[in-house]
């Protein structure tokens, strides 16, 4: 499948059974100019409990946060295994959700080339659901402004049977450099091909 959206991810390849893409806009969370907070869901065919998607929060960061987050994290060679309160201030600076942040355990961080973008892969467990995450988060425009969120989601009993497949879907991303963060984000669904 190739799967196309209107904002700063231009197409991905999605690799593996995954099913129909479902589409979760919350515009409660609109509490500036800037847009709707969207994510782009796909569950795998095999089980609901196993997706992967596209996160943007809608919001567009203050030069001064994006200068912060291009000098403490996106500028830097970071690789930090383990779980530690540096490693939560990192990901709090790169743009990372942190909902319930404190029954999480991150096993990983790291920042990266990514596709002509900077980004920070991460890795993590939710303690509370016995859930695992693997997450690219990408600065799109490469001034730390506008955070992007690929992330995969599994039980931890069938973590590593598709983590693979998300990987290799998350490595085919092409992003642009030309769009507008304020235009709701949309998958351009009339595009979607079978591959």
């Amino acid at each position: 499948m190739l799967f196309k959206t209107s904002g700063a991810l231009e197409r991905m390849h999605i690799f593996g059974a995954w099913r129909s893409v479902f589409i979760v806009n919350d515009s409660r969370r609109m509490t500036s100019v800037w847009g709707t907070e969207t994510s782009f869901l796909l569950p795998h065919a095999e089980s609901d409990s196993v997706f992967m998607g596209v996160y943007f929060s809608g919001d567009c960061a203050d030069q001064s946060l994006g200068r912060l987050r291009r000098s403490e994290v996106y500028g830097k060679a970071i690789n930090v295994a383990g779980d530690n309160n540096d490693l939560r201030r990192l990901l709090l600076i790169a743009g990372r959700q942190m909902i319930g942040h404190s029954e999480t355990r991150f096993s990983s961080f790291s920042t990266t080339d990514f596709n002509g973008k900077r980004a920070v892969i991460t890795e993590q467990e939710w303690l509370a659901t016995h859930q695992s995450s693997y997450q690219i988060l990408v600065d799109t425009l490469g001034d730390g402004r506008i955070i992007y969120d690929l992330i995969f989601v599994a039980p931890n009993h069938l973590y590593s049977k598709f983590v693979e497949h998300a990987k290799a879907s998350f490595e085919t991303s092409l992003w642009r450099n030309q769009f507008d963060p304020r235009d709701p984000l949309r998958l351009l669904a009339d595009e979607m091909q079978s591959t």
